[in-house]
């Protein structure tokens, strides 16, 4: 190697491990300088720093999970998917695993088991056995538990408890399967976790549960949770729009998104 070239060598690996070095070390508040956020209309150059530092933004403003300051808040991404499929699902889980109380602000409600009066039913509100049990005795020959057959999880053919039971009390009440969520607490009690942490209180929230399309059907979850760039536009587009700065419009995508 010509010796002219020896000192501009030595100087690149000098900055390179420079470099690697100040990125590996651990940062007391852990902020980002800048982010590169990938886009279908360009890439966005986020200057993460000056917002939380020179425009005083509050972490809680973007990182929302709690109402409180929080240390480890949770990048945008552990929430709002690209898409919300099966792989976001399960990263999204992983990525809650340790922390119940970031869970609670989207799991807001821990439902317990039915309140069920079987004596009541059979009393006073069903004409028959067979309006609940099996009519087919080639199925049931006589009345017995639904988890005789219909277990935790499906087996076969045969529904999980669950479905088994709420598609035959929807049969009666379909006013409360209509009213969704809402319409649980006719046969569920409920604790709202959030409330709940808010005072204090310890709540078992369970990570795998983390599907939202259980309570909340289909298409519905982006209502509830807005998709990545959904999310970036509200967040983003709303505090320029409030302060009367910098893009809101939709004239003014350029000054964010780069081609």
């Amino acid at each position: 190697m010509p010796r002219r070239y020896v000192f501009v060598t030595v100087f690149c690996c000098l900055m390179a491990l420079v470099a690697v070095l100040g990125y590996s070390q651990d940062s007391t508040e852990k902020r980002p300088v800048r982010l590169v956020l990938d886009n279908p209309g360009g890439r966005v150059v986020f200057d993460h720093q000056r917002h939380a530092e020179e425009y005083k933004v509050a972490c809680e403003t973007c990182h929302h999970e709690s109402a409180t300051p929080r240390d480890n808040v949770q990048p945008c991404g552990a929430c709002h998917g690209i898409d919300f499929e099966g792989s976001f699902r399960d990263d999204h889980v992983a990525a809650f695993s340790d922390d119940e109380t970031t869970c609670a602000t989207c799991h807001h409600m821990s439902f317990a088991a039915a309140k069920w009066d079987h004596e009541a039913h059979a009393t006073e509100y069903a004409s028959s056995c067979t309006d609940c049990h099996h009519a087919d005795a080639d199925i049931e020959p006589e009345p017995g538990r639904c988890s005789a057959c219909h277990l935790g999880k499906p087996m076969g053919g045969i529904p999980d408890i669950k479905a088994a039971t709420h598609q035959k009390c929807a049969s009666c009440h379909e006013e409360w399967f209509a009213a969704g969520v809402k319409g649980c607490v006719n046969c569920h009690s409920f604790t709202d976790n959030r409330k709940a942490f808010a005072a204090g209180e310890g709540v078992d929230v369970d990570p795998a549960d983390a599907n939202c399309v259980i309570c909340h059907e289909g298409a519905k979850i982006k209502e509830l949770i807005p998709d990545r760039m959904a999310a970036f536009h509200g967040q983003c587009m709303t505090c320029h729009e409030k302060l009367g700065k910098g893009p809101f419009r939709k004239d003014q995508c350029n000054q964010c998104h780069m081609k």
